[in-house]
């Protein structure tokens, strides 16, 4: 089985955030060789095919509800992916899409818990994304979102919490430290490193191996400068914890698990990360 745990079906939702110029900047930075004609042409079925091509089982969609944010001059959009767009995609799609919700942890959007319980308590989503670093702006660990910590565990959901160069206004946005807080407090709660809080690769692998809840999701900083530990470290005690992912559209489908199978894992890390890990951890 392979679990594409950071996936972006190519629906108008998502193209909204994902356009073409940023989406081949940031991919040719990472490796990307090509972008994918599902993705230039806006098409669920031919999404659906290259995920087949590729030998991807499920792709896991992520809602969205983040305000715009600055980076120096550079504007990142506001993300707005309602979760009733995840939910559809979920429902229509039982057999290729795992959605989570979106949520804005500043309670500007909608409110954090209210959202939670329509769509994971109520309708079924496998999860909850948050970028308290946009939304706050703040950090994983800011008091404004332990009630959503505390809604997961209601739920017996695992919580995504970006993270990576993009995560905040600026690096020390994705400081390991503050997952390592919440998982401190909250030790039941699953707990993903999306984007694998590269370029901290030792210090979100040391948060790994201090608590078994936190799991590691570097997708595409798998294949740029220093990502080498992740490997190393699910070839040993984070096998259990590592969890691929492509980011898609910023890098292709088949390339990225072809690239991902390249990588120096031992036989069962491999087989863990590319689906068992998060098999577990959604309850697939």
């Amino acid at each position: 089985m392979i679990v594409d745990f950071r996936g972006r079906p190519p629906t108008p939702e998502y193209l909204t955030y994902f356009g073409p110029d940023r989406t081949r900047w940031i991919g040719e930075r990472v490796g990307a060789r090509s972008m994918s004609q599902a993705f230039l042409e806006g098409s669920l079925e031919l999404f659906f095919e290259e995920m087949n091509e590729a030998g991807i089982d499920y792709t896991v969609a992520l809602g969205r509800n983040s305000p715009e944010m600055l980076l120096g001059e550079r504007r990142f959009p506001a993300g707005i992916i309602p979760n009733k767009h995840v939910l559809v995609l979920q429902t229509r799609y039982p057999d290729r899409v795992v959605g989570m919700a979106g949520v804005d942890v500043s309670n500007q959007i909608h409110d954090a818990v209210a959202e939670i319980d329509e769509f994971v308590g109520q309708c079924g989503l496998k999860g909850v994304f948050v970028e308290p670093q946009r939304a706050l702006p703040g950090q994983p660990d800011d008091a404004a979102v332990m009630p959503v910590y505390e809604k997961c565990l209601e739920y017996g959901v695992p919580v995504s919490i970006m993270s990576g160069p993009f995560a905040g206004p600026d690096i020390g946005y994705t400081d390991p430290r503050h997952i390592d807080a919440v998982a401190t407090r909250y030790p039941d709660l699953n707990i993903i490193a999306g984007h694998g809080a590269w370029p901290y690769v030792t210090e979100i692998i040391a948060v790994a191996f201090k608590h078994p809840n936190v799991y590691v999701s570097p997708d595409i900083y798998h294949f740029v400068p220093g990502s080498e530990g992740y490997v190393t470290a699910a070839n040993g005690f984070m096998a259990d914890q590592l969890l691929f992912g492509t980011a898609y559209p910023i890098r292709p489908l088949k390339q990225t698990v072809e690239d991902f199978k390249a990588l120096p894992f031992e036989p069962d890390a491999l087989t863990k990360a590319l689906g068992l890990n998060a098999q577990r951890l959604l309850g697939l």
